[in-house]
């Protein structure tokens, strides 16, 4: 199976957008057709009014950075989609919620952090698979972004479309997104655009900053390493949020709140009852990882990432095809991450049937 397609792009935030949709203009088709289908199903919001209501949070975006509306106007433009168009694409986390669904989440996915204190060698890793629609695969895309605006260089991870997804970039910084929701919908910066911020940044305490100096439109967390061997996470609730530090040198995440601090009442986390699976996923990833203690390497991590105790809902997820067909996902890529040597290993698909590919920023 290859790999998703790779495109190297330099310019400007609108330069850098109209590649990106010129490029990718059938995977952009074929994203907006995975969400006008999902809006329809989980939302019952026709996509012509999620066009409408993702102009809701164009002064935020505004606000927050407007160099990523310039970008959003560049894909628009190369791939010959209205603005409002890439726009929804951009915020569709936040129109699920809109639609008045509050009972699907945005995946059911496993981050883990391995600092330097439990690295092999020194060296710090961070590790994911993104659990989703399977369908969503054929609409991947990779990128390496040159910025001309003083920002650090990214590797990317993205559906065509979406300027803000899983990345590593050339000052260090790593992220991953895990689901999370509460029964209450947020309102605030749509989150893919503060992944984007995230990877516009240098250091842990700025990225912490970027995720969390704006309310965010969708209950979320981040898990960010750094060269620098440290690796922190991020709940984020409506309101509040609180930062987790690896124990031992070890960090995971999957899809419920860990800290004893959220949510706060009188929300509640519903995302645990959407995923019943993600306290065996966090409690068995923690104990193999425990079990390596020390010198933990990539390939450890990757034997991890392959793990399918409890099949098919395991740490690697394949489709449970007794499953309504809206609620199958799996494994869409695995991706882990020498943060110390700045190695990106990749694997498309469930990396129990495929190889991890080396890639560099």
């Amino acid at each position: 199976m290859e790999n998703f397609p790779l495109l190297e792009i330099e310019g400007t935030p609108y330069e850098i957008g109209y590649r990106h949709g010129e490029v990718f203009k059938e995977k952009i088709a074929g994203t907006i057709q995975c969400y006008r289908e999902m809006f329809k199903d989980y939302s019952d919001l026709e996509w012509e009014r999620a066009k409408e209501l993702s102009t809701r949070f164009t002064d935020i975006i505004r606000d927050y950075n407007p160099d990523y509306l310039e970008e959003i106007k560049g894909v628009a433009a190369g791939s010959g989609f209205s603005f409002e168009d890439i726009l929804a694409l951009n915020c569709r986390s936040e129109l699920v919620f809109v639609g008045n669904e509050m009972d699907k989440a945005d995946g059911g996915c496993t981050s883990i952090g391995i600092s330097s204190d439990a690295g092999a060698g020194g060296d710090a890793f961070l590790a994911h698979n993104w659990d989703w629609k399977t369908s969503q695969r054929a609409s991947m895309v990779m990128m390496k972004i040159r910025q001309k605006n003083g920002k650090p260089d990214i590797f990317m991870v993205t559906e065509a479309g979406i300027i803000g997804k899983t990345g590593f970039n050339s000052a260090g910084i790593c992220l991953y997104l895990n689901a999370l929701s509460t029964n209450q919908a947020p309102k605030g910066l749509p989150l893919h655009l503060a992944m984007r911020g995230i990877l516009d940044c240098g250091s842990l305490a700025e990225a912490i900053g970027a995720a969390t100096r704006f309310p965010l439109g969708c209950c979320a967390n981040f898990m960010i390493g750094h060269k620098n061997g440290e690796c922190a996470d991020i709940e984020i609730e409506n309101e509040d949020f609180d930062v987790l530090y690896p124990r031992d040198g070890i960090l995971v995440h999957t899809n419920h709140f860990v800290s004893p601090r959220l949510p706060i009442l009188p929300r509640k986390d519903t995302s645990k009852q959407k995923f019943p699976d993600t306290f065996v996923r966090l409690g068995r990833a923690d104990k193999l990882l425990r079990k390596k203690g020390r010198d933990i390497s990539e390939k450890d991590i990757m034997e991890v990432l392959r793990d399918h105790v409890e099949y098919p809902s395991s740490i690697c997820r394949h489709e449970d095809l007794t499953a309504p067909k809206g609620k199958r996902m799996g494994t869409v890529f695995s991706m882990v991450v020498n943060l110390t040597q700045g190695r990106i290993y990749f694997c498309k698909g469930n990396p129990c049937e495929q190889g991890y590919e080396e890639y560099g920023i």
